[in-house]
């Protein structure tokens, strides 16, 4: 009997009736998915706070964000662990670039405070 070196959580395939899962391969599909989950969060988050620079915080919402999509996009019959990091690098990138737009808005659209003891502005604000 064959003993893989590298244990590697399986996602059960979903045999579809009727356009719907049935609730056993559901069943068995949440528990890969909770076992996957286990096994790669926290290695997960220090890769996304390593890699792509999020505080922990922002790591941990792309890691549950990565683990939502699993749950409707992930392919039963592949590698889910391959999937799962590079989904994770994806969404880490897109975070990083929305965080870095919306810095670069504030930096041109808001204005510096006005204080309040400023001679050039009346009491009329004007």
């Amino acid at each position: 009997m064959d003993h893989p070196t590298e244990v590697r959580p399986r996602v059960a395939s979903r045999h579809r009736a009727g356009g719907r899962c049935s609730s056993a391969s559901n069943e068995l599909v949440s528990s890969a998915l909770d076992e996957l989950y286990r096994a790669f969060f926290v290695r997960l988050v220090r890769r996304v706070t390593w890699r792509h620079g999020l505080s922990k915080d922002d790591a941990r919402e792309v890691v549950h964000d990565a683990f939502v999509l699993a749950l409707v996009k992930l392919d039963p019959e592949g590698n889910p662990q391959s999937w799962i990091y590079s989904v994770v690098d994806r969404l880490a990138a897109n975070w990083k670039r929305k965080e870095s737009r919306h810095a670069q808005l504030l930096a041109r659209w808001s204005t510096p405070p006005v204080p309040a003891d400023d001679p050039t502005i009346d009491e009329e604000g004007g």
